[in-house]
């Protein structure tokens, strides 16, 4: 079994990968944050030092494009080629709202026929990179799923990577893994299970349950408790020593290329947005996180953090 670390956009670039990389052991690929080609073909400065191969040494790392034109993404694929890198994901599954509504993303599974018009032109200029995708069950229901396994599978994707909600769903609700099981018994793609893996037990469950998957992929239960696959593959428990180094190797980071102490601290306060969960009766010290101004108060409010203990359960 693999071990992906899902993008997760103003949060996972470089400064945050290479972080984790060095502190903590267990994930076989990191995929980027998404590129988002326009027609003039010009990358974003963002994007631009996010894919730079020197930011990314020594990991095994995997750019996503979102794009509902197959020209700007093929243009994109050799762009990323010719940068040396040899996986490109395509998003087909981000459910948010600024990009459903270009039709991107999510909302490409509501038109199949368009979608496949879209892949049929990617996978016919023979690019020599692999191609992954990332996707949804569908847009607004599940009506179409064995039309979307059918169309899938029609194709030489390197592997799938479905996260079992609708687009509309976002990240609410319960997933399905009744239109999982559709997946995993006739898409004759390698398959990435990815949603709702919170802790070991819930990785565990998956992998009894789909034992033939390639991986699985996390993203947002890796950024609240970043030692999770490190503890499932080493055996080995956070410390708070441990955590200390990664959170000091990721400001240090960040202070090295942001301009202001206010963005620092804006990409700090996103992460314990998610990161509280792993602190005992975290309440109180994210109140202070943040309602810090400067990194001398902010600086205060995480010894308040670290002083709760790491919470080792399975509950949130």
């Amino acid at each position: 079994m693999k071990y992906y670390f899902a993008p997760m956009e103003g949060i996972t670039n470089y400064i945050y990968r290479n972080s984790h990389h060095c502190l903590y052991k267990g994930i076989d690929q990191y995929y980027m944050p998404f590129i988002a080609p326009h027609h003039h073909h010009h990358l974003k400065t963002r994007e631009t030092s996010d894919i730079y191969p020197a930011h990314n040494q020594d990991i095994n790392v995997v750019p996503q494009i979102l794009s509902n034109n197959a020209d700007d993404v093929i243009y994109t694929l050799k762009q990323l080629n010719e940068l040396g890198y040899q996986e490109v994901n395509i998003n087909l599954g981000c459910p948010s709202p600024t990009v459903t509504k270009k039709h991107k993303g999510s909302a490409m599974l509501d038109d199949l026929d368009n979608l496949d018009d879209y892949l049929k032109a990617i996978f016919q200029a023979q690019l020599p990179i692999k191609i992954s995708i990332k996707t949804r069950i569908g847009y607004q229901d599940t009506s179409c799923l064995e039309a979307l396994i059918k169309l899938y599978n029609k194709y030489p994707i390197d592997k799938l990577i479905v996260h079992p909600r609708t687009g509309i769903q976002m990240y609410k609700g319960t997933v399905d893994l009744a239109a999982f099981d559709a997946f995993y018994q006739h898409s004759t793609i390698p398959l990435v299970y990815n949603g709702d893996l919170k802790c070991i037990a819930d990785i565990k469950s998956i992998e009894e349950h789909y034992p033939q998957l390639e991986g699985i992929m996390i993203g947002r239960g890796l950024i609240a408790r970043p030692y999770l696959i490190d503890e499932y593959v080493t055996g080995n428990q956070e410390t708070l020593d441990h955590f200390k180094k990664f959170h000091d190797q990721l400001e240090s980071g960040l202070i090295e290329t942001l301009k202001h102490e206010k963005d620092v601290l804006f990409k700090l306060k996103e992460l314990w947005a998610h990161m509280h969960v792993m602190f005992n009766d975290s309440k109180k010290p994210l109140k202070h996180i943040r309602k810090a101004q400067n990194l001398e108060d902010y600086h205060k409010a995480l010894d308040e953090m670290l002083d709760c203990g790491i919470n080792y359960s399975d509950e949130f």
